[in-house]
């Protein structure tokens, strides 16, 4: 056998086992990926919802639904967890957090405020399942998982 072809299947080895280290890391990344997935999932069910009970929105129908994460934001902006494209929203308008196994309602300031059950929150206020929270022209019912 001549060396040039010696090294030319020497070549076609190395390339071949180099693509099949790269389609194994994809796999694997892929793999761990839906995992994470499926895991998210599956908590954001396990805490609860906001439900739409009613909106000035024309794109935000009534029984839309948005799972609560731990910490999950409310506001005007599209990084929010809840996004709510109103003008009489904030950017950054309400918190909804879970601390110490309760949730709690919190105004970041908004100028039109943010109200729990009809009341205006002023400082962190509890929430309980079934409570709903007014943000703008929006009101969302709390639906927590026991």
């Amino acid at each position: 056998m001549e060396p040039a072809s010696l090294l030319l299947g020497l070549r076609i080895l190395l390339a071949l086992g180099l693509y099949g280290f790269l389609a194994a890391l994809f796999w694997m990344l892929w793999r761990d990926l839906r995992a994470a997935a499926k895991t998210s999932t599956a908590r954001a069910q396990k805490l609860g919802r906001l439900v739409v009970l009613e909106s000035s929105l024309p794109n935000l129908p009534p029984n839309t639904v948005f799972p609560l994460a731990s910490v999950t934001a409310l506001g005007r902006a599209p990084t929010n967890a809840v996004p709510l494209p109103d003008e009489t929203c904030s950017l950054e308008h309400a918190l909804l957090h879970q601390r110490e196994g309760k949730w709690w309602l919190e105004d970041l300031g908004s100028r039109n405020g943010t109200h729990l059950n009809g009341h205006p929150v002023q400082a962190p206020m509890p929430v309980l399942n079934g409570d709903v929270i007014g943000v703008g022209g929006t009101r969302l019912k709390v639906e927590l998982e026991n």
